[in-house]
């Protein structure tokens, strides 16, 4: 973002599972825009919500994302405003003032990224560490809390440095009903654009997958299962849903079920698949 006498240095987060979307989805949650956004201009990319996926994929999601290019990253949780990521996210962009030569420019960073992953967050981070100073911009478990770009907020005094927030930009095309499936489960996609039954039958075919099964245990289930009815009406029975007039509430089960996903209590997945230029060449996967 260029105005007279300030630096450009775009912070950018994809989802990272996660979605920045998160961490869970570093793939199928980027928007392909920014890449052509930003073409040719200094960035660092933020891979939030590490907490809430498969963490010994980290290393395997890094060496693909620098096969793709991308030079600079960083794994974060933002949630934890003391986390050891936010010193170290600090420590690079004060890096990128001593780039410019001249202490007395402000340097103004945009954050971009995609609904959901955790753009404000990073921002009350950084300010609350740098500053001691409270929440600055809105933060919501749901996509589309942020509305508008932000006036500038400062997060550093010495050097003077700014951000701006801005609200998530969806990827104009999903090309495939799963990678639908995984930005509906992440929370990227508001939770009203997909069924929340079928939300629940992917992440329940994805636990079994991934053989995660604490859910089971979560919702006092004998065993794992695969269907996802007999989940769900177990699950409703278990938090007392009904409706009137007494039938099970499967949708309010099916919520349940999915937001505690979200918050990472059933299990921590890297949902998509990762495949490193090493791997492809060595044999190990085939395309």
């Amino acid at each position: 973002m260029n105005s007279g006498s300030s630096f450009s240095f775009l912070t950018y987060l994809w989802p990272t599972g996660i979605q920045g979307t998160w961490q869970k989805i570093p793939f199928s949650g980027r928007n392909p825009n920014f890449d052509l956004m930003l073409k040719g201009i200094p960035k660092l990319l933020v891979l939030n919500k590490v907490d809430l996926c498969d963490q010994s994929k980290c290393m395997e999601v890094a060496t693909r994302l620098r096969d793709e290019g991308e030079k600079d990253l960083l794994f974060s949780n933002m949630r934890k405003q003391h986390h050891k990521s936010v010193k170290e996210l600090m420590s690079k962009i004060k890096k990128a003032t001593q780039s410019m030569g001249d202490d007395s420019k402000a340097l103004k960073l945009m954050v971009v990224g995609m609904p959901n992953v955790g753009k404000s967050s990073l921002i009350n981070a950084l300010r609350r560490n740098n500053l001691g100073r409270g929440r600055a911009t809105a933060v919501g478990k749901l996509p589309g809390v942020t509305r508008s770009v932000l006036f500038k907020i400062r997060i550093c005094e010495h050097p003077e440095i700014f951000l701006y927030d801005t609200p998530g930009v969806m990827i104009p095309k999903i090309d495939s009903e799963e990678s639908a499936l995984k930005l509906a489960i992440t929370g990227i996609l508001k939770d009203n654009i997909m069924n929340d039954y079928l939300i629940a039958d992917y992440l329940l075919f994805i636990l079994n997958q991934h053989r995660q099964f604490d859910y089971a245990k979560f919702y006092g289930l004998p065993e794992p299962m695969d269907d996802i009815a007999v989940v769900l009406s177990r699950i409703a029975k278990r938090l007392g849903a009904l409706q009137k007039g007494g039938s099970l509430d499967i949708v309010r089960a099916a919520i349940h079920f999915i937001h505690k996903y979200r918050n990472g209590e059933l299990g921590r997945i890297t949902l998509d698949q990762i495949t490193t230029s090493e791997q492809l060449a060595s044999g190990q996967i085939s395309t």
